[in-house]
């Protein structure tokens, strides 16, 4: 590319595989934002001949298909006020190349601006410069807008090595519609128009642009309105032509930087390899794809020849180093042993030789062998000293020896008699040691006999046997003394607890039956079984006898505690208890008990407060509850359903038998009785009247309510005896009042209340009140002497 400064190749790298970046420049009202909706429906819509434009994200896309669908609609898109990113993809036959076009507010490339478009426009791949063919009459105005192009120049060509602005450059003139209404020249003689009217671009474009072009377009079409409105048939022109040129000068440009990628850095084959892979992605049908396949597989041979030779080379130099490296160590190291050191020096120096030259067994095999023989020697001599003296770990040297026995066996005299010496110090040094500690009377004669015992199963040929199994003896004779005597203060222990008041008999017998599982052979064994079974019999007496005690002095009504009580004497005596009968049966008797007392409670309740049958049903739930099979089980669940059966609505039938009043309270007319009828009020109701029996005190009525009277509990009832003679007049009055029964007053006498003087009614009805029987006479149960 013209551009030559230091390159950046990671840079170069981005640019080539990245999306191209197209600077689309142009001032307010020069058709910017309409040139690419235009490009964008004629491209993806199949208008131009080989050439598909797509949207590739979502904001793009919404962004163009509102701008279309107000040019079709008639509309001129409104001016751009804000910045916006178009993500697009360009395609020619297989070519595909993303584009990222900026649309944005047209006074942002304004002489004088620093708005962030023009950032984007410094990092550009190719620029297409819009000027409005026709634009302005005012040579002042049009001198201005090229000034703001010539400012966009100058900014390319100050990033440059030299005058050139290094990538293409198409001067768009939109509107060109206007020039050929106004007998301009053809698209195809733009320049005529560039000439007259933009010289000073078409000068700039000459001297920096080589790769530059002209092209005229129109995003309306000729039959455009003079006043700038889409007309109603978009016959857009010359679009094709700004496309066509951009997807050449892109693949030329990618072209140009891959060369320069390969000029610069002809070795790094796997940057260059990068690069080719994103060129042929976007071009696979470029002929010059073949080209560079070829010059990559000739560079990545010439790379692995040079990498071979270079690798060969340093091997080689490798290896002769090494060589003189353990030459010269090897006879160092024999130098040393000859220099009159002592045995552990010169084991650990032939130590540090061997690992500090690991290739010496390669290239001289008969010195290696003879440091290792060296080595070993040494060591054999440096362990016998240790042994001799008794200084260092003893297991160690065990091993060093065993270790020296399979590597050096020419050794194997020298190395026999350390072993020996090791023996004879370590079975002399371990018995001290026993001794010492079996001697010490602080420690418990368990462990010194354990340790003895160790000593002798370790070394069975130690020349210390006698002296340790006589030693073992004394030390079993004090420990059975010891067991005797410890055992005999554990049951004198037992003895004093099982005298206190109240003992724990259970944590003596475990205390006990753990003793004999820890020493069956023990001489107090026998002893030990007694006393268990003795514990036994008096935890199974006292439990039994609890249980009884508080059955006589808790409250007769807790008897859930006194069951509690025997349940328990039972789980803990299940294998054996002496009482089992006499737990069971008292169990018996006090559910007898508590079911006789629960029921009793709701009898007495319902007989004093005959009323309250919502407490007589609670109590009675209560008794299934903890009674389900109790022997009053049946009356309660009869008067539970027959109180469920008041406390909803129900009919029942009411008979209005006969009635007595006292003529006093009546009037007559013409010397006759009175003429009474019955009215009824449940449950705020109405029911009746009945028929009206004349001139009579005493009427009979037998008389059948024809609707049935609907009541529940607590509706109440109201009864009025009318005197229907001359006029109606109420004669006596029932209100239940606050009787939830009120219903009970049909089956029987009734005596109306505010009455004049003396009134009495006589009704029938099929309403039950709900029954309890009373509970059966029992005595008291009697408590069970168990004593006797």
């Amino acid at each position: 590319m013209a551009t030559r400064r230091t390159p950046d190749l990671d840079a170069l790298e981005r640019r080539l595989t990245g999306p191209r970046r197209i600077a689309l420049f142009g001032h307010r009202a020069v058709g910017k934002t309409t040139l690419l909706a235009m490009f964008y429906r004629e491209a993806s819509a199949g208008q131009i001949p080989g050439i598909r434009l797509a949207a590739v994200g979502a904001r793009g896309a919404e962004y163009l298909a509102d701008k279309i669908a107000r040019i079709e609609a008639g509309e001129s898109p409104a001016g751009t006020l804000t910045e916006t990113d178009l993500e697009l993809r360009l395609y020619r036959g297989p070519a595909r190349i993303d584009l990222i076009v900026k649309d944005y507010q047209g006074e942002h490339v304004a002489l004088g601006s620093d708005a962030s478009i023009l950032e984007f426009f410094a990092d550009c791949d190719a620029v297409l410069l819009c000027l409005d063919a026709a634009g302005s009459a005012d040579p002042t105005d049009r001198r201005r807008r090229q000034q703001e192009v010539e400012h966009l120049l100058e900014r390319y060509i100050g990033a440059s090595d030299n005058t050139m602005i290094g990538r293409p450059v198409a001067l768009l003139l939109t509107k060109y519609d206007r020039i050929l209404a106004a007998g301009g020249p053809e698209p195809d003689q733009a320049e005529e128009v560039v000439e007259s009217r933009f010289g000073m671009t078409r000068h700039a474009l000459a001297l920096h642009a080589p790769r530059s072009a002209v092209f005229a377009v129109s995003s309306y079409g000729v039959n455009a309105p003079d006043d700038g409105t889409p007309p109603e048939h978009l016959e857009p022109m010359g679009l094709e032509g700004p496309l066509l040129w951009l997807v050449e000068q892109v693949e030329a440009t990618d072209r140009e930087l891959l060369e320069w990628i390969w000029d610069l850095a002809p070795r790094d084959t796997s940057r260059i390899s990068r690069c080719l892979r994103a060129y042929a992605r976007r071009y696979p049908n470029s002929t010059k794809l073949i080209e560079y396949r070829r010059r990559l597989r000739s560079l990545r041979r010439r790379a692995v020849v040079r990498g071979f030779v270079k690798g060969i080379s340093a091997v080689a130099l490798l290896i002769a180093s090494a060589a003189v490296y353990d030459a010269s160590g090897y006879h160092l190291a024999l130098a040393y042993e000859r220099g009159g050191h002592s045995a552990p020096e010169i084991a650990r120096r032939w130590e540090q030789f061997l690992a500090w030259h690991p290739t010496q067994p390669i290239f001289w095999p008969e010195e290696s062998r003879n440091a290792r023989a060296r080595r070993d020697q040494a060591r054999v001599e440096v362990a016998r000293l240790r042994a001799e003296v008794g200084t260092g770990e003893q297991d160690a040297l065990r091993a060093e020896l065993a270790e020296l026995k399979e590597r050096s066996p020419e050794q194997l005299p020298a190395i026999e008699e350390a072993e020996t010496t090791l023996r004879r110090r370590e079975a002399e040094r371990r018995w001290q040691e026993i001794r010492a500690e079996a001697l010490i009377p602080s420690q418990s004669a368990e462990d010194r006999l354990a340790m003895i015992q160790q000593f002798l199963r370790d070394d069975p040929d130690t020349p210390f046997a006698d002296q340790a199994v006589e030693l073992a003896d004394l030390i079993r004779k004090e420990l059975d003394e010891q067991e005797a005597r410890r055992d005999r203060e554990i049951v004198d222990a037992w003895l004093v607890d099982a005298r206190l008041p109240d003992p724990d008999y259970l944590d003596l017998i475990e205390r006990a039956r753990t003793f004999l599982e820890a020493r069956p052979e023990s001489p107090r064994a026998s002893e030990v079984r007694s006393l268990i079974d003795d514990w036994v019999e008096r935890l199974d007496r006292r439990d039994f006898d609890r249980a009884v005690a508080f059955e006589t002095s808790s409250p007769r009504q807790a008897f859930d505690e006194q069951i509690r009580r025997y349940q328990d004497y039972l789980r803990a005596h299940a294998e054996g208890g002496s009482y089992i009968e006499q737990a069971k049966q008292s169990i018996d008797r006090i559910e007898q008990r508590r079911d006789e007392y629960l029921y009793r409670q709701a009898f007495d309740h319902w007989s004093t407060f005959p009323n309250d049958l919502p407490e007589v049903s609670r109590r009675l739930r209560d008794y299934l509850e903890l009674n389900p099979q109790g022997r009053y089980t049946q009356a309660a669940r009869t008067f539970l359903k027959r109180w469920e059966e008041l406390t909803k609505p129900r009919d029942y039938q009411v008979t209005l038998v006969r009635g007595t009043v006292d003529p006093s309270i009546t009037k007559t007319m013409g010397g006759g009785g009175p003429d009474l009828g019955v009215a009824l009020w449940v449950g705020g109701e109405k029911y009746g009247p009945s028929p009206v029996i004349p001139n009579s005190s005493e009427p009979i009525w037998n008389y059948t309510f024809t609707r049935p009277v609907r009541w529940k509990y607590g509706d109440d009832v109201v009864i009025q005896l009318i005197d229907h003679d001359w006029s109606d007049s109420v004669v006596a009055t029932l209100r239940s009042g606050d009787d939830p029964l009120a219903m009970r007053v049909f089956n029987g006498t009734v005596r109306p209340s505010r009455s004049k003087g003396l009134a009495k009614l006589i009704f029938q009805s099929d309403f039950e009140l709900p029954r309890l029987p009373r509970p059966a006479e029992t005595s008291a149960a009697r408590i069970t002497d168990t004593t006797e």
